[in-house]
């Protein structure tokens, strides 16, 4: 088996073996190894019809989906460059990685095209939705494409030092390493016997390893409603629904499910879980401490994964301990080499276990191959040790007792924020040419006191800027988590005795202050209760002691976790069904006046339904007609024949039946009608006649196969 190929042929290989086990699944939406298979070809049949040219880009912009799925792999298998782009960018962005990369063609489903951007590039779309539909033509496929060792499989745009995103194009050669490093890995975390949840946003290359990985081995993949990381009552539950195994997640959601483990206490949501990979960024140890010791009561390996996206994001991994007060990187895993390099260009061996630091170099053939249309930064991103190739990656580093990688640092000022890693210049460069003619240098760094923030200093000839221009100006061209959450306007930055600014000396960030700040100049009270009652919980999140009504969450020190946080109030107090209003409508309404709307709409939609809601009991005395119909049973039968239950075979004459399938349906059926699964209990110290409502179907199973002698047994 050629390198190159491994993926494609471990998924032919896969289907094979398993046709009729469940793929992916999304809620109760699922497709089989055999239906993925169709898709795929599917859309590699109508790039091919769309005069599609092997080797070029194809973007795909879809929200989280099954179609996501078969669009990655049709792509690939079609011999194009899979570049995703997320809808939940800012235009401006999109449209700057689309003039970069100069692709000519999309897939996108019809609630995601109308928000792409206007572009002459773009010569076809390709709507998946209808393209995959049972009705449309498809010709077999059966021959992988003619793929060369050094083809390009993807383009993943990240942020750059230049003002501008940087391109990372990664050939087959270094994909297929690095998904068959994680197959090898010894801690044996992804197996066929694995249902493994996608967390990741496409615009981070984790989730090319999270949806290839679990098809790859023959496992299950289990994918998120979009925004659905962000509710943890939804995420907790799709953790036992779908029986999900094995997570990878970032420090960021990893704080925000301790904090809802702590105050919900559902820990029974864990029970099939057997793996927890943290990765993203260097993670301390206090950060990991209270969910760590609940995961590992359980017996759950967790573990710490760590990488760049220039090298498909996993770099090494480890259980994890807090023996040494501190999380290492972990060894390289099958594919990678690592070296440490000192400021002299001395090679630090891991047999030095003197604590020296150097800046780790990454070789392999799980490297990116090279930034798109930028020879120079390929260049100089790459270097010759003992006639081998290595990749500088800007981390310092240095070995632990144990010959562990262990991250201590930059050697630059690129900053990792919310498991992103996020290079200060590109924003730096975005606030200055919004307002180049009043702002003339601006520096970016994470607020001292708190990393989820960054912070905005910003060199003006009008301390009356308006800085909430400036944060508008932001949120066209970057990521939310790339907006500061503060800006300080100076004179000038603060210089040390050689000239360099002195980070050490510049302002504190105060939030409080900025929101007062804020608040004075426009300040709007509260009014209603739903109002007051949003203000409180958003004061006592934020640490304010009032906010406008009118005040932007993002800029008085308003983070995604924070608002995950909000979220769950909400729906605590006001009883949200997420089917009705999600988490999405929240973040694109982002004022506790459009709360409070959105809340107030929300009651009235359904007071129809608060006239009969459910009492969310599980337990009742039981009503006339199952009295009647227990006491009758009891007299007539004396409770040896279950009289009024109705037996039902069925026999499968042709084809063959997905017991994983048929499973899932019956829980889902099971879960939806609670009378389905209500019994009749009679209490004797009581004499009362009770109705119980179970949650067994949540681990219902069916019973071991048994081959009957004839058709009348």
């Amino acid at each position: 088996m050629t390198t190159p190929y491994y993926v494609l042929e471990q998924l032919f290989h896969t289907i094979q073996r398993h046709p009729q086990k469940v793929a992916v699944a999304l809620d109760d939406q699922m497709w089989t190894y055999s239906e993925l298979m169709e898709q795929i070809k599917r859309t590699a049949y109508y790039l091919h019809r769309s005069n599609f040219v092997r080797g070029h880009i194809v973007y795909q912009f879809v929200e989280r989906s099954l179609e996501m799925v078969s669009g990655l792999f049709g792509i690939i298998c079609a011999g194009g460059v899979y570049c995703p782009l997320n809808p939940t960018d800012p235009y401006e962005r999109i449209t700057s990685i689309l003039e970069q990369l100069q692709g000519s063609c999309i897939l996108t489903h019809q609630k995601t095209r109308h928000q792409f951007p206007t572009t002459n590039s773009i010569k076809q779309f390709i709507l998946l939705d209808e393209i995959l539909s049972p009705l449309s033509d498809v010709e077999d496929m059966e021959e992988l494409p003619d793929c060369k060792e050094h083809g390009d499989a993807l383009i993943i745009c990240t942020s750059g030092t230049t003002g501008r995103q940087k391109a990372v194009v990664h050939s087959f050669r270094s994909l297929s390493t690095s998904i068959r490093a994680f197959t090898q890995w010894n801690l044996d975390v992804y197996t066929s016997q694995d249902q493994v949840l996608q967390v990741a946003a496409c615009s981070w290359i984790l989730h090319i390893s999270e949806i290839m990985l679990p098809v790859v081995v023959g496992g299950t993949l289990v994918l998120l409603r979009p925004n659905g990381h962000l509710d943890m009552d939804y995420f907790s539950q799709t953790l036992i629904r779908q029986q999900v195994t094995t997570i990878t997640i970032g420090p960021g959601i990893t704080r925000a499910l301790t904090s809802y483990f702590e105050k919900t206490e559902r820990l029974a949501t864990l029970k099939f879980v057997r793996n927890v990979i943290i990765g993203g960024e260097a993670v301390k140890p206090q950060q990991l401490i209270n969910l760590v010791s609940v995961l590992q009561s359980f017996d759950i390996k967790v573990c710490t994964q760590y990488g760049m996206t220039e090298c498909n994001g996993a770099l090494g991994c480890r259980l994890l301990d807090f023996d040494d007060g501190f999380v290492p990187m972990g060894h390289p895993l099958p594919g990678y080499r690592c070296l440490l390099i000192d400021k002299q260009g001395q090679i630090i061996h891991n047999t030095n276990r003197s604590s020296e630091i150097g800046q780790l170099h990454i070789g392999g053939s799980a490297l990116f191959d090279r930034y798109f249309n930028d020879p120079e930064r390929t260049n100089n991103m790459f270097v010759t040790v003992d006639n081998q190739i290595y990749m500088k990656t800007g981390d310092l580093a240095r070995y632990n007792e144990r010959g562990e990688l262990v991250h201590a640092g930059r050697i630059d000022f690129q900053v990792k924020v919310h498991g992103q890693r996020v290079e200060t210049s590109e924003i730096e460069n975005t606030i200055i040419t919004g307002s180049s003619d009043k702002i003339s240098n601006c520096l970016v760094t994470k607020a001292p006191q708190n990393n989820d923030f960054l912070v905005a200093y910003v060199v003006s000839n009008d301390l009356q800027i308006d800085t909430e221009e400036i944060r508008q100006h932001c949120s066209k061209y970057l990521r939310q988590y790339m907006v500061p959450s503060m800006f300080i306007i100076l004179e000038k930055l603060p210089l040390n005795a050689n000239g360099k600014i002195d980070r050490k000396n510049l302002p504190v960030p105060d939030f409080s202050v900025l929101a007062t700040i804020a608040n004075d100049r426009r300040y709007i009270e509260p009014m209603g209760k739903v109002e007051i009652l949003v203000h409180s919980l958003w004061c006592e999140a934020l640490g304010h002691s009032r906010i406008s009504t009118n005040a932007n969450f993002f800029s008085i020190g308003g983070h995604s976790l924070l608002f995950i946080r909000i979220y769950q109030h909400y729906r605590t107090l006001f009883n949200l069904d997420d089917e009705t209003i999600n988490i999405r409508s929240f973040l694109d309404h982002n004022t506790i006046a459009e709360h409070a709307k959105l809340l107030e709409n929300n009651k009235i939609n359904n007071i129809q339904e608060k006239q009969w809601h459910t009492v969310h009991i599980n337990q009742c005395i039981a009503s006339y007609a199952q009295q009647r119909i227990f006491f009758d049973e009891q007299m007539r039968f004396s409770g040896e024949i279950a009289i009024y239950n109705e037996l039902v075979a069925l026999q499968v004459t042709k084809g063959s039946l997905s017991m994983n399938r048929l499973l899932h349906a019956l829980r889902h059926v099971l879960s939806k009608h609670k009378i389905l699964r209500t019994s009749l209990v009679f209490n004797d110290e009581d004499s009362i006649l009770k109705q119980s409502i179970t949650d067994k179907h949540l681990t219902f199973a069916l019973s071991a196969d048994k081959t009957f002698k004839s058709e009348t047994e």
